[in-house]
């Protein structure tokens, strides 16, 4: 008789973790896990690297095991979806004597308003949040919380305040109205229905851009008529038209509209 191997879970215990495509802090970043966020671990390559699936966009890549809590103790259903997120740029997350900055975006699992649970531990949290259970207009939340990104600088793989590229703003975005997105600006692009023209989008809506092989390459989402908040050197707002992003600051067009799609 073969005993099958108990599936392994952890979370994330720092502010931002890199998830990188091999276990080796010289290699690229895939993307990157916020505190609170869960993972599977898929295979171990010694005490240190772990290979893991991010269980809220499916991505695969290697972790350090030391910015994670991994343990057997952790169920599948305690890694269902959060319902209470940080709101705060960065703020203080309180335990005894110890402090831990957290970033906007971050999971706080079974939070109350102020106190919150994880595995490794019991928290308190006293900036702003954002509770699901509490939202009315997720339109207008989601331009709330998509400005806050402003400035926010460029990074390829990035998905926090301090680097973030233009899919895991989207991603980030609606995580906090509680709408799952996939990592990458293409495979958001297969979600939802094509609006045809940006005379016809609206807030919240996904605007999509190509390179010159017609491929998708970028993403952006309405948060006003005619105007698109996007990662291009840093988040900022444009103008957006048929023909594709106008960049405000340099007046030219740096990205070509392929589609717009509406998932809300």
């Amino acid at each position: 008789m073969v005993l099958e191997e108990s599936i392994l879970y952890g979370v994330c215990k720092v502010s931002v973790a890199g998830l990188l495509s091999k276990p080796d802090y010289g290699s690229a970043l895939i993307s990157q896990c916020l505190f609170g966020e869960f993972i599977k671990v898929i295979k171990t390559k010694n005490k240190r690297w772990i290979k893991v699936k991010c269980l809220w966009d499916n991505t695969e890549g290697w972790i350090d095991a030391l910015q994670f809590y991994i343990s057997e103790d952790i169920k599948e259903s305690e890694t269902k979806d959060c319902d209470a997120f940080a709101l705060e740029l960065i703020h203080g997350l309180y335990s005894n004597n110890m402090t831990l900055p957290i970033s906007i975006g971050a999971n706080l699992p079974n939070c109350d308003g102020i106190n919150l649970k994880l595995p490794f531990g019991k928290f308190q949290y006293t900036g702003q949040i954002i509770n699901l259970q509490q939202t009315v207009n997720i339109q207008t939340l989601l331009s709330k919380i998509a400005v806050k990104y402003l400035h926010a600088p460029a990074l390829n793989g990035g998905r926090s305040i301090l680097g973030i590229d233009s899919p895991a703003l989207t991603q980030l975005a609606f995580k906090m109205i509680g709408k799952s997105l996939p990592r990458t600006a293409y495979e958001q692009s297969e979600l939802g229905t094509d609006i045809g023209f940006v005379a016809y989008s609206k807030v919240g809506d996904l605007a999509f851009f190509a390179n010159k092989d017609n491929e998708i390459v970028h993403v952006g989402f309405i948060v006003e008529p005619m105007k698109i908040i996007h990662v291009h050197g840093k988040v900022k707002i444009d103008q957006l038209d048929n023909q594709g992003i106008y960049d405000l600051e340099t007046k030219k067009y740096t990205y070509k509209l392929r589609t717009i799609r509406r998932i809300l």
